[in-house]
């Protein structure tokens, strides 16, 4: 289990590993010369060594947290506005062809900033109304890991889809690979508002470890940004303006190992999926096969 001092030390580590990655030579696995010594230039090794470290290679419970801040931006001027804990439920599949089904799963709650303490109602600084907060629950829903990016199941409502695995930097003993992705969702409601997601993370951890071919799952650190429109339950009409999130955390394999406050909040908002997250991944995988690839 995660102590508050773990995610303290946890977020100092991450600050200065990200500085250094800032200011250092870091290079990419090819840009390195001569090509990678750790084999990362073949495409299908980078996926590999993108699944052991930010997934599995087996069919075990993977789970991202990550803690962070959401900030309103109204003419490029940030204004801190709640907090956030994220949890990503995970369970992989290996497919014939070398890519990885997966089921996920993600529970995010949104947090008062001086106390951490569960939000139900957020006094808007923008508007001055009192929001009714809503809390987030995604799916379980089905997605595909290749060494291009992520890809969904066919659905008109995800409109300019795009992901991507980026390419690996190296420094000294640590590698970071990212992924991103973009889309437009048109939910078929006649009120529904036009959902537009720009979601970026980065995934940390050794060198050693990512490439280490005995290995089915090494430790991982997580960073993530954002970049989305007002939420609805926000209320904001047609003001001007849009939310931006960052988050920190690192890569967990058992619900146990998740930080009690944030357990408490899952119980108590969604306590069917926290207790049981692998077999509700894991019928949700299995439902997908009996159904075919384009299941959802």
């Amino acid at each position: 289990m995660l102590t508050r001092r773990d995610t303290l030390r946890l977020s100092a580590g991450l600050s200065l590993g990200l500085s250094a990655l800032a200011v250092a030579p870091a290079a990419s696995a090819s840009a390195a010369g001569g090509g990678s010594p750790t084999g990362l230039d073949d495409p299908q090794q980078r996926l590999t060594t993108f699944m052991r470290l930010g997934a599995a290679l087996d069919d075990r419970l993977v789970i991202w947290w990550m803690t962070g801040i959401r900030y309103g931006v109204v003419d490029a001027i940030c204004r801190p506005l709640h907090g956030m804990q994220v949890g990503m439920f995970h369970q992989f599949a290996k497919q014939a062809d070398g890519t990885w089904r997966f089921a996920i799963l993600e529970l995010t709650y949104y947090t008062d900033l001086e106390s951490g303490a569960l939000l139900e109602t957020y006094a808007n600084p923008y508007t001055g109304d009192t929001n009714r907060v809503l809390h987030v629950r995604l799916g379980p829903t089905i997605r595909t890991q290749s060494a291009a990016g992520q890809t969904v199941p066919p659905d008109p409502a995800i409109r300019d889809y795009s992901s991507r695995l980026g390419l690996p930097v190296i420094h000294g003993d640590r590698i970071w690979l990212r992924t991103d992705i973009e889309a437009r969702i048109v939910l078929p409601l006649p009120k529904a508002p036009e959902i537009i997601l720009n979601h970026y993370t980065t995934i940390g951890g050794q060198l050693a470890e990512a490439t280490d071919a005995t290995r089915a799952s090494v430790p991982a650190d997580l960073s993530f940004q954002n970049i989305i429109r007002w939420e609805p339950w926000m209320r904001m009409g047609d003001r001007p303006g849009h939310l931006m999130s960052r988050a920190i955390g690192r890569k967990l394999l058992a619900i146990d190992e998740l930080p009690a406050d944030y357990r408490a909040m899952a119980e108590r908002l969604h306590p069917e999926y926290v207790r049981d997250a692998r077999g509700v991944l894991a019928r949700t995988l299995a439902k997908s096969v009996t159904a075919g690839p384009d299941s959802r």
